[in-house]
């Protein structure tokens, strides 16, 4: 996959040392870091990545085929592989064999529209890790493009990268690729950063979710581990308000610490957000 890495991330803002945050419920926890994995292996041990075309939001991929259509309409043209390819990503609904699976992350580890969005409407956590980590973990990893000149600019240079391209599905990953990390400005204040995997067809899983199948992949299947910086609670349970010996006994800190004990990450820090929401 070192062609789709250096197809799309040196186009991207550079990785920071600044830590990014994934949004989640509380019982996630379990199923991210449950079960220490041998030594020295220690930390976040599952992650899971959903498949691209399957995101709550479809039109985020829209928009970004949408960008890469027109660029490559605008002379000088793309080849008539690449246009034919994107149109028919715009067209269908993909294909298992090219899917793209991809993790979000946050700028912001304490960002309201996060925590309402993606944590159980303030009643979840946030775990906060390194980007260097998520990115030596996946294929292909960056921040999000937001405004539309930047779009632009970002998929006229990927373009320009596939103009020697014969490989059908090479094209497509990378297209798909670049397509997920573009959105509309208005998402700008969340500060994603996005990790991207192409598993083997073997690797993919399924989920329910509401009424439809979703299809994921772990990506850190128990050969490796991301540090875990530290969680923090999210707002809706309150805890900015508690005196520090209350937060000390709060059933919800208390069971996080345990969780964090048995998977060997004692002594990771759990913070709590400051943020005045009450989602009652």
């Amino acid at each position: 996959m070192l062609f789709h890495r250096d197809a799309i991330e040196r186009h991207l803002q550079p990785l920071t040392e600044r830590p990014i945050a994934h949004y989640t419920a509380i019982s996630t926890l379990v199923h991210l870091m449950a079960v220490p994995p041998p030594p020295p292996y220690i930390g976040w041990t599952s992650a899971r990545a959903s498949a691209v075309r399957f995101l709550n939001d479809r039109a985020e991929l829209l928009l970004g085929l949408e960008t890469l259509r027109d660029v490559a309409n605008q002379p000088p043209k793309s080849g008539r592989r690449v246009r034919l390819i994107l149109e028919s990503l715009l067209a269908d609904g993909g294909r298992a064999d090219t899917d793209a699976f991809l993790m979000s992350f946050s700028g912001d580890p304490d960002e309201l529209g996060q925590w309402r969005g993606y944590a159980s409407n303030g009643m979840g956590c946030s775990v906060v890790t390194a980007p260097r980590d998520v990115h030596a973990a996946v294929h292909v990893a960056g921040w999000i493009v937001y405004e539309p000149k930047k779009r632009h600019a970002f998929a006229y240079k990927v373009l320009g990268e596939l103009r020697n391209q014969t490989d059908d599905n090479l094209i497509e990953q990378v297209l798909v690729t670049a397509a997920s990390l573009m959105k509309h400005e208005g998402f700008k204040a969340e500060r994603e950063f996005r990790a991207i995997v192409f598993p083997a067809l073997s690797a993919v899983r399924y989920r329910a979710q509401g009424d439809r199948l979703v299809p994921y992949v772990d990506f850190l299947p128990g050969a490796a581990s991301l540090p875990v910086d530290r969680i923090v609670l999210g707002p809706g349970w309150r805890l900015a308000m508690l005196s520090p010996s209350d937060r000390l006994r709060d059933h919800v800190i208390q069971g996080v610490r345990r969780l964090l004990d048995s998977a060997g990450l004692g002594a990771t820090d759990i913070t709590y957000s400051t943020l005045p929401y009450d989602p009652q």
